[in-house]
């Protein structure tokens, strides 16, 4: 009775563990089979595209960021290995030109809408929420944003020889008849497998401009595209873009189960992860940090992950990791301006004044970042360890002209673009005059703004500065003041041009009016005096170089 007693439930814990083993082999086996459909789904969709556009960019992008991207490894059947390397040679025996592979790679950064503005990387106590639910909305895109845009690119010149595209698709259709057997071969489900109607559908589908009407007509299409992850992507980014954040959390959670361990270089799960991170940080989730962290597992080419994932690290005093993400835009040279504008916020809130002095010794740098973030940073840093060509160049970032207007006085500001100053709300005032914009006009290098007082004197006093207090969102108010000139321009003297960021131009004011420079700048407690005979010289030796007709920054 008492072996009985023993008997049951070693009989029960046998055949439970055979159930769990069971368990365990259907569960590993429906795994294969859906690994399986992802690799043959990602492998049609490149030969699609190919068959759609038969041009040499198309071959290239679809060689190197698809079919030559695969990791081997989550691929068991020989046959479909095979196969991609019959595919790789014929377009290899497409000749590209180095000019043609140069523009190639470049299309992407130019095409793409540059929705990670620097207003995002804005050096200040606290960015205002209304900038940053932009940002998060936008979020990083990656290249699958821009792999189904309209290509607007030469193509005439970079057609496929008949005989060369002939060739390809005698592989692709060879592709189709092993696509079939593999289905049959591993009881793949017909709907997890794409079909080349579904994707053109999801292609027109994605030429929505209306958001909310995108995701519907996506919702319609799920059943068809269940192992296909850019379909997820799509969802997630178009959930993102309408401030559905709880559900573009789960959909970019669920690409990363579909989508993990298919490319060496992910791009799209870099973005994935770089969304996520963003999403957490604003809903103030604890694994923020780690999700952008994890960026580096998938790709380190998408230059606006690596940007968005190196902010949130920040936030989190992971500066190191952040500042190793930022260094990896820079070293392969991917958006190299908006990177050094956040490795300056970087060594900013990370109170590195070491390595921000040396960085904002590069002229190059100190012209890209914004003005604000400028004078924080000589706040920061004190003004006798601010670079001096730092100080120089703030001086002739911002002029002024006063002129008649009917009844009343004028003054046109004229600003560099880095001050942004169509965001900083400003004030205008002379003496017990306040002066309102009344338009903004774009120049070479910056902006001019006009303003107008209709109750004022007859006559502008000389000897009268200009406060100028500009109010940026997130960031305390700037006083600058514009002092006149020591001595007045003779009219017959055609104003010189002052050189401005980006190596434009940016001309004087109208003949005969006088041109205000600046004097001072104060900032939460900081005075910036540029009276000093070093900033002076500067002046001096850049008026020289205009007069000569040279276009050169101003010098320290």
């Amino acid at each position: 009775m008492q072996q009985k007693r023993l008997f049951c439930p070693l009989v029960l814990a046998m055949l439970l563990c055979g159930f769990a083993q069971a368990d365990d082999a259907a569960v590993h086996e429906e795994a294969v089979r859906k690994t399986t459909a992802v690799a043959l789904n990602y492998c049609r969709a490149a030969l699609h595209r190919i068959r759609r556009v038969p041009e040499k960019g198309v071959f290239h992008e679809e060689q190197t960021r698809i079919l030559n991207n695969l990791n081997l490894n989550q691929i068991e059947d020989q046959e479909v290995v095979a196969l991609y390397k019959s595919i790789l040679d014929e377009i290899s025996h497409v000749a590209i030109s180095e000019r043609e592979r140069v523009v190639i790679n470049e299309q992407f950064r130019r095409s793409i809408h540059r929705q990670l503005g620097t207003t995002f990387f804005v050096i200040g106590a606290q960015v205002a929420t209304g900038q940053l639910a932009n940002v998060v909305q936008s979020g990083a895109n990656s290249w699958w944003d821009y792999r189904n845009q309209e290509v607007r690119r030469d193509s005439d010149q970079w057609k496929v020889e008949k005989i060369e595209f002939t060739n390809l698709m005698s592989r692709s259709s060879a592709f189709m008849d092993s696509f079939w057997r593999l289905s049959q071969k591993n009881k793949i489900p017909d709907e997890w497998l794409i079909r080349d109607q579904d994707l053109d559908q999801l292609a027109r589908v994605l030429q929505e401009r209306d958001a909310a009407q995108r995701l519907r007509m996506l919702g319609r299409l799920e059943r068809f595209m269940e192992c296909y992850p850019p379909y997820w992507y799509y969802v997630a980014r178009t959930q993102q873009h309408l401030g559905l954040a709880e559900e573009a959390l789960e959909t970019y959670q669920r690409l990363t189960e579909i989508g993990s361990g298919h490319f060496r270089q992910d791009d799209m799960l870099a973005s994935c992860m770089a969304n996520t991170a963003l999403l957490q940080e604003m809903a103030g989730h604890p694994d923020a940090a780690q999700t952008a962290a994890r960026v580096t597992e998938y790709s380190i080419r998408n230059w606006e992950s690596n940007l968005i994932c190196a902010w949130v690290l920040g936030r989190h005093q992971q500066f190191g990791k952040a500042e190793e993400l930022i260094l990896c835009n820079l070293d392969e040279d991917q958006e190299a301006g908006q990177s050094r504008i956040a490795l300056v916020s970087l060594f900013y809130h990370s109170d590195n004044k070491a390595k921000l002095a040396t960085l904002l010794n590069d002229p190059s740098v100190v012209r890209e970042v914004p003005i604000p973030g400028l004078l924080l940073c000589a706040k920061l840093l004190s003004k006798e360890k601010m670079p001096a060509n730092a100080q120089a160049y703030l001086a002739s970032t911002l002029s002024a002209s006063v002129h008649r207007v009917g009844r009343g006085n004028a003054i046109t500001l004229a600003a560099a673009a880095a001050w942004k100053i169509q965001d900083a709300q400003p004030e205008v005032v002379s003496g017990t005059n306040a002066f309102h914009v009344v338009g903004y006009r774009p120049d070479t290098g910056g902006v001019r703004a006009d303003f107008i007082t209709e109750t004022g004197e007859d006559s502008f006093p000389d000897n009268r500065p200009i406060q100028v207090t500009l109010n940026y969102p997130g960031t305390p108010a700037i006083l600058v003041t514009l002092n006149p000139p020591t001595r007045p321009e003779p009219k017959s003297i055609v104003p010189q041009r002052v050189p401005f960021v980006g190596g434009g131009q940016l001309s004087l004011l109208p003949r005969g009016s006088l041109r205000y420079e600046i004097g001072a700048i104060e900032l939460d407690g900081l005075r910036i005096s540029f009276r000093d005979d070093n900033i002076e010289d500067a002046r001096v030796e850049d008026s020289k170089e205009v007069s000569a007709g040279k276009d050169t920054p101003i010098k320290s």
